[in-house]
């Protein structure tokens, strides 16, 4: 079973989630990154595959800066590199060595950002992006996802939004985790400020990197997963981005929509313990 951890990262207490540590140090350690919907944390998007994972590698699930039980922080001059940087801090800090790095939605595209680097800020064994990369348009899919006003009905919209089978937004206790995470002190702030944009600003360097990534210079193996019905990419956008990259698996859950990880978990671990096998030899 995994288990909850607090450490000091540049002077953030951080939370993280530890599983499969009798692996470490003799299997690579494989880093989960959550995604970034009000509410995200490690423990609401991992909690399918942690475990499973870590029967086979060490396996650490970090909440970023201002998500779940890490410290409410948002730096508003260079918040996408300021995340990589914890990330970075995180990794020395636990000593974990090359990583085998897996990241949903924002986490996936954080990767693939990272990855795409001439020097990549962080030591990778392999890259997993589930929902992330690419097209993501403002529709109204995103709208809600983006407009929580911290009532239960609007979690209740933002998860039909996220999944296919309605049976998630019916089930009450599985809202009432995801309304207190998202409604601990700070955190409703933490992640709106990432939504801020003075109308004096004509855009973000991290938005335009983001959009103009070398895809061809991603050195490392990657494994891109979507699912088929995700309303808050655009249609066929993997096509857009994983012919670039060099050596690029894809998997497509055709019962899921933007969080496959969670919808179809026994697919998912399959699919990523084969990818890691074959990368790892």
């Amino acid at each position: 079973m995994s288990t909850s951890h607090f450490v000091m990262i540049d002077g953030v207490r951080t939370h993280y989630l530890e599983s499969g540590a009798v692996h470490r140090g003799r299997r690579p350690s494989l880093l989960l990154l959550h995604s970034a919907e009000f509410g995200g944390a490690a423990e609401l998007s991992w909690e399918f595959n942690i475990d499973a994972l870590g029967e086979h590698y060490h396996v650490v699930a970090p909440d970023h800066l201002g998500f779940g039980r890490t410290d409410k922080l948002f730096d508003f001059t260079g918040q996408f590199d300021r995340r990589i940087a914890h990330i970075r801090s995180f990794i020395e800090t636990l000593c974990l060595g090359p990583v085998h790095v897996m990241g949903s939605s924002m986490s996936g595209g954080l990767c693939l950002t990272v990855a795409a680097r001439a020097q990549p800020d962080w030591p990778l064994r392999s890259v997993v992006c589930c929902s992330g990369g690419g097209d993501a348009p403002n529709n109204e899919a995103r709208k809600t996802l983006n407009t929580y006003d911290g009532t239960r009905e609007h979690m209740r919209a933002i998860v039909k939004v996220m999944f296919v089978d309605r049976k998630w937004a019916a089930d009450e206790a599985y809202l009432d985790r995801r309304q207190e995470i998202a409604t601990l002190p700070g955190a409703w702030e933490a992640t709106a400020a990432a939504r801020f944009k003075a109308p004096f600003r004509d855009g973000s360097g991290d938005r335009r990197e983001r959009d103009s990534l070398d895809y061809a210079g991603i050195k490392v193996p990657v494994l891109v997963m979507a699912g088929a019905h995700d309303t808050l990419r655009a249609p066929g956008y993997i096509d857009g981005f994983v012919p670039q990259i060099p050596d690029c698996d894809v998997h497509v859950f055709e019962n899921a929509g933007h969080m496959g990880n969670i919808e179809c978990a026994d697919e998912f671990n399959t699919r990523v313990l084969a990818f890691l096998g074959r990368v790892s030899g």
